[in-house]
């Protein structure tokens, strides 16, 4: 210790002035060779190693926010999907794009063919889920009353061009009144106005349920709203294809089979299923109604066979 009486008190020990060692970044000492080392992206290395990592070990930028403009969920981690991963990296069956919204009702129906276009060419799970979030109780009436009509309209002329191929007679000498052919051919036909919201409905209700049975997270809106978008296109084509005879039936077996398959990729995207489990989905009311209409032909069979016992 010196004494000198000059001397400050607090500049002993090698300290400066008023006893306030000198800071280096971090609060480390001064580096006596030169400025600081730097890290990626000109950041402030300390003497210990690299700067700190953000989550999953990528590098933070100058304000604790990941680099590159990657989005961040609350308390600065990423945004986590159904399976504790970004949304981005989810598997197939579990893709969840950016929430989107309800369109306007006017945009919405602008916006229809474009989708119907999408969903056709492009079928796959995340297909369905980039479109799901535009889910609404009102394109969905729009969607079902529109595919009624047109069905309706359609049935009609089939029902037209299919009697003047072979004629409707109650039997060979007594020919059905034309009016009474007529009201039969209306009320078949714009029957399917209410038909068509109807089996909806109904469809989209049994599979919903079987969905939430295999562990489905998704709405019946979503389900409902998925489903139109192919159902509606594929519906008038199979209706078109009505008007040409025994062609156009062969034609619609294949429609309907596609209409299968984007019905697997529907309820893998809004249910957030396997493909093994939307198959099962999709294929269990198919086998129950094979299944009832061979019991039923059987019965029919077995009915016709006691009633013309063999002399």
């Amino acid at each position: 210790m010196s004494n000198d009486p000059n001397q400050d008190p607090n500049s002993g020990y090698g300290n400066p002035p008023y006893g306030i060692p000198p800071q280096g970044p971090y609060n480390q000492p001064p580096n006596p060779y030169g400025p600081p080392p730097q890290g990626p992206y000109g950041q402030p290395q300390g003497p210990y190693g690299p700067p700190p990592q953000g989550p999953y070990n990528q590098p933070q930028g100058p304000y604790g926010a990941p680099p590159y403009g990657q989005p961040q969920g609350p308390y600065g981690y990423p945004p986590q999907g159904p399976f504790g991963v970004p949304p981005y990296q989810q598997p197939g069956y579990g893709y969840v794009p950016p929430p989107v919204a309800p369109l306007p009702l006017g945009e919405a129906i602008r916006r229809l063919p474009q989708q119907y276009i999408k969903v056709l060419t492009k079928p796959s799970a995340a297909t369905f889920a980039e479109e799901m979030g535009k889910a609404a109780w009102n394109i969905v009436w729009v969607q079902l009353l529109a595919l009624a009509v047109i069905t309706a309209v359609l049935g009609y002329l089939a029902s037209l061009i299919g009697s003047g191929i072979m004629p409707m007679t109650t039997s060979s000498t007594v020919p059905m009144n034309p009016a009474m052919l007529q009201g039969v051919r209306l009320g078949s036909s714009f029957g399917q106005i209410i038909a068509v919201p109807l089996s909806f409905f109904i469809g989209v209700g049994i599979l919903y349920l079987i969905a939430r049975a295999f562990g489905g997270q998704g709405t019946f809106l979503a389900q409902g709203y998925t489903y139109l978008l192919f159902e509606v296109p594929l519906g008038i084509v199979t209706s078109l294809l009505a008007l040409i005879p025994i062609l156009g039936g062969l034609v619609a077996i294949a429609v309907g089979i596609y209409a299968l398959v984007l019905q697997i990729f529907s309820i893998m995207a809004v249910h957030r299923l396997s493909g093994g489990k939307a198959t099962l989905v999709v294929f269990i009311p198919v086998i129950v109604a094979l299944v009832l209409a061979c019991i039923v032909v059987a019965i029919v069979i077995a009915v016709i066979a006691a009633s013309h016992p063999r002399p």
